[in-house]
């Protein structure tokens, strides 16, 4: 029986595929070894400045070991683009594995993660098997602020080139090879590592896409004293390319279109 018909036979009667509960992100979460507040930050779909103001803690060192955090409503901090498009993931189940481990990982309520899935939370899951996971938005748009902080660059640029790029999707490919969430060329994510990360950056890695693509975005915007269009053109077309054929059609909408996903992250 295929992966997703077994899942849904395991399913306990028709009240476990109602429709999918607004509360989608857990409301709180006890600290585990080895937790950081930007760790579960980024699971649950928020910052670690609303993680901390929710617990009126002063410091993400603060947190400790087997402590109850309350989670903030990760959809507050969506722009406006984002709300309504597709917020869901799927993700292969690894050995070992349930519905209550997945939706750990996830940061996810484990009734809303059963219910998405048509199943019982204490369903059995095979090892192979893919769950389909809400909250992919807040939990991308996390990631995004995060590196946005930590890399140095302006979080509306960032999330509006990621969305303009792929819509906030690390598994699109494009025609010509690009990858992941920021569409980067495996060339240019080489480019970044050594250039400009100084260490190996793992393009087909969420993370590790963001950080190369927010790095070449700070480089462009050095390079051209902050110039949004131009650095605009400079990741899309390439400089070089703009130098020597000015810039394309294609390049003055997708400036535009940039522009105006920044004008509404508000």
């Amino acid at each position: 029986m295929p992966t997703r018909s077994r899942l849904a036979a395991a399913a306990l009667g028709a009240t476990a595929v109602a429709t999918i509960p607004s509360a989608v992100f857990a409301t709180s979460y006890v600290v585990r070894p080895g937790d950081t507040a930007s760790d579960i930050a980024v699971r649950h779909g928020t910052t670690v400045a609303a993680l901390l103001d929710a617990n009126r803690m002063a410091a993400p060192e603060l947190i400790r070991v087997g402590q109850m955090l309350q989670i903030p409503d990760a959809s507050l901090t969506l722009p406006a683009y984002a709300r309504g498009a597709d917020d869901s993931e799927t993700y292969r189940v690894a050995r070992g594995e349930g519905v209550f481990e997945t939706a750990r990982r996830f940061g996810v309520d484990p009734t809303a993660l059963a219910r998405t899935n048509g199943i019982g939370v204490n369903a059995p899951i095979a090892e192979g098997d893919e769950l389909v996971v809400p909250g992919r938005l807040p939990r991308m748009n996390a990631l995004v602020s995060f590196v946005a902080a930590d890399v140095g660059v302006d979080g509306p640029l960032l999330r509006g080139v990621a969305w303009a790029e792929s819509r906030w999707h690390q598994d699109r490919v494009s025609p010509t090879g690009a990858v992941g969430v920021m569409q980067l060329e495996p060339f240019t994510g080489e480019w970044v590592s050594r250039h400009l990360a100084g260490t190996h950056l793992d393009i087909w890695r969420a993370q590790d896409n963001l950080v190369a693509g927010a790095m070449l975005l700070r480089h462009l915007m050095t390079k051209h004293e902050a110039d949004i269009p131009a650095t605009l053109a400079g990741y899309y077309q390439g400089d070089a390319s703009v130098a020597s054929h000015g810039m394309y059609d294609d390049t003055r909408r997708y400036q535009r279109e940039v522009q105006e996903l920044i004008a509404q992250d508000v």
